[in-house]
């Protein structure tokens, strides 16, 4: 089983903030993953494009993300978008 061990992040820009200070604008464009036996391996869910982008992908330790409450769409999404079964024993109220 793979683990994710570093996330893929590059700079495709820069912006002002509200001090007037320029920062660099990241995105992330996929992750890296390491096997039982040690190997690495990239998967790229994007490609930047752009004269901005500098042909560089930088590697961060992945981010925690904190757990958002499962809502109806969170969990059909999660799903898919699968349909879920009807049961026909039910009463349609019309």
């Amino acid at each position: 089983m793979a683990k994710k061990v570093f996330d893929a992040v590059a700079t495709v820009g820069k912006y002002t903030d509200k001090q007037g200070n320029e920062k660099k604008r990241y995105t992330n464009v996929g992750a890296v993953f390491e096997d039982d036996q040690g190997r690495l391996s990239i998967k790229l869910e994007t490609i930047p494009v752009g004269p901005e982008w500098s042909g560089w992908i930088s590697l961060y330790p992945p981010k925690e993300r904190d757990a958002a409450p499962v809502t109806e769409h969170s969990a059909a999404k999660a799903n898919a978008y699968q349909k879920q079964p009807i049961d026909v024993d039910e009463d349609i109220q019309f």
